[in-house]
């Protein structure tokens, strides 16, 4: 992963100024930070998820369905409310019976 993508991605957990600076750094780098996001994204925390599901949705990729459907099984309920927001604005192919899943959790 290229340092320029990896930076942002490791601040997206501070909930301070840094993570916002990342998210916009992130979209502006668009899709090519999608994949990056996606493989770290369970080692982020709720916070950085979050953030992570903001880029998600700023930037329009629909490579992220698959991980905003896994964000629906999220012990977080913040999480899976987002994910479950972004999947539906983004119109998520097979997100339809997870999506049910997730409202019943």
């Amino acid at each position: 992963m290229t340092t320029h993508i990896e930076r942002p991605i490791q601040q997206l957990d501070d909930s301070a100024v840094p993570s916002y600076d990342a998210r916009a750094e992130l979209i502006d780098i668009g899709s090519d930070a999608i994949p990056a996001i996606i493989d770290r994204l369970p080692s982020l925390g709720g916070f950085g998820q979050l953030t992570a599901i903001e880029v998600f949705e700023e930037v329009g990729d629909p490579h992220c369905g698959p991980a905003l459907i896994r964000l629906l099984k999220s012990e977080n309920p913040t999480v899976r409310e987002w994910a479950a927001m972004a999947s539906a604005s983004l119109d998520i192919d097979g997100a339809v019976e997870p999506l049910r899943r997730a409202y019943r959790a």
